[in-house]
């Protein structure tokens, strides 16, 4: 019976390809304006609006029959006030819907094989809006809007939660029948990504003597806080500090236990501010470089400065950086690793406002190793 069911599915799956080369679909990023106009579009075609719509029918009666104004016009004031409600009723039913259909998502990536890059994605999108709507887990053909939100879900729904449970039982308790496929998808993905990253790397090597006289921004800067300045308002993170002084001295308090709190909380979203604008600039493969560096390098009494040395030429010259300071020096660098891909996979406790990384995992651990190996020496 369920070999019949899983038949019945890869033939929907095919048709649906087909149906789709066929009529030449475009995305839904094609058609309307914007994800606003997209969205205005999910929102009038949901079943929650069309509800909230008839119930001023009934409401409109009995304002007509009842004596008493009072009561049609409570019940009227909780209508309109439910409507807010709506946008957050279709972002629940559009990941419930994801969710269940996350066999059917692992079969389109198994055949075909997407990689790190935009235009790999797109056949899936096509593909899923059309199984989608077709098979009436949808009422339209616009599930997904464009590619970085199919992607998006694919690793907020599959890749990060899957690669977090190490058990066995944990996976097929979370994900059920549907643990093979993502596994099979999973390994796919991988095969795909890495192969890409070596094509990437090959074609920007790592100049090896370029960086010997390059300075650290140490040596170039008196304070480590002047350095963080500039590079903030490289970074564009200037209208945060102009924004939480012009905050500081709107709620500014005599009590000076408050001031010290104040400035405090706002030194720390400052530096977690920093330090994701950091992290956001890196591209997969630049983080890839970063991590081979480490495991090149020999970690000894300067290892952690040549690594900084290395990447800050690196990436200015990949164009990630517009300068060639990117890391302060070497307890920087190293800070940097630690809190961004070290710490993530190593904690027991994920924490979620970290990117999560799990295509690079083979290589954070081979980082790993080379610093404890290092340390152990």
């Amino acid at each position: 019976m369920e070999d019949t069911k899983i038949e019945d599915e890869e033939s929907v799956g095919l048709l649906s390809s087909k149906y789709l080369e066929s009529q030449n679909i475009v995305l839904p990023k094609d058609v309307f304006r914007n994800f606003f106009t997209w969205f205005c579009y999910q929102f009038y075609k949901s079943l929650a609006f069309r509800v909230w719509l008839l119930l001023w029918l009934p409401l409109s009666a009995w304002w007509k029959l009842c004596s008493d104004p009072i009561p049609p016009f409570i019940a009227t004031m909780v209508l309109i006030t439910g409507l807010p409600l709506i946008p957050f009723i279709l972002f629940v039913c559009h990941r419930r819907a994801f969710s269940k259909q996350l066999t059917q998502f692992c079969k389109e990536i198994i055949k075909n094989a997407p990689g790190i890059h935009i235009k790999d994605w797109e056949l899936i999108v096509l593909n899923f809006n059309s199984y989608m709507y077709e098979n009436k887990f949808w009422n339209n053909e616009c599930f997904f809007f464009d590619v970085p939100r199919c992607y998006e879900s694919f690793r907020k729904s599959i890749l990060e939660p899957f690669s977090l449970k190490k058990d066995k039982n944990a996976k097929v308790k979370s994900f059920k029948e549907s643990v093979p496929y993502i596994e099979e998808a999973l390994e796919v993905y991988f095969a795909e990504v890495d192969k890409r990253l070596n094509q990437i790397c090959s074609e920007k090597p790592l100049a090896a003597n370029s960086f010997e006289d390059i300075p650290l921004p140490k040596q170039l800067y008196r304070l480590k806080f002047s350095w963080t300045i500039k590079t903030a308002m490289n970074l564009h993170c200037i209208e945060y500090v102009l924004l939480s002084l012009f905050s500081t001295y709107l709620i500014w308090i005599d009590n000076i236990f408050f001031r010290v709190c104040l400035i405090i909380v706002f030194s720390f979203d400052l530096t977690e501010i920093f330090n994701k604008s950091r992290v956001a600039t890196m591209k997969m493969e630049d983080k890839r470089q970063f991590f081979l560096t480490i495991r090149e390098q020999e970690i000894g009494a300067n290892g952690w400065d040549q690594i900084a040395k290395r990447m800050n030429v690196y990436l200015f010259e990949q164009k990630v950086w517009k300068t060639e300071e990117f890391f302060f020096d070497g307890i920087d660098c190293k800070w940097f690793f630690d809190h961004n891909f070290s710490n993530p996979i190593t904690s027991k406790r994920y924490i979620s406002r970290l990117p999560l990384n799990a295509e690079l995992w083979p290589y954070i651990k081979e980082a790993q190793l080379a610093c404890e190996d290092e340390s152990s020496a």
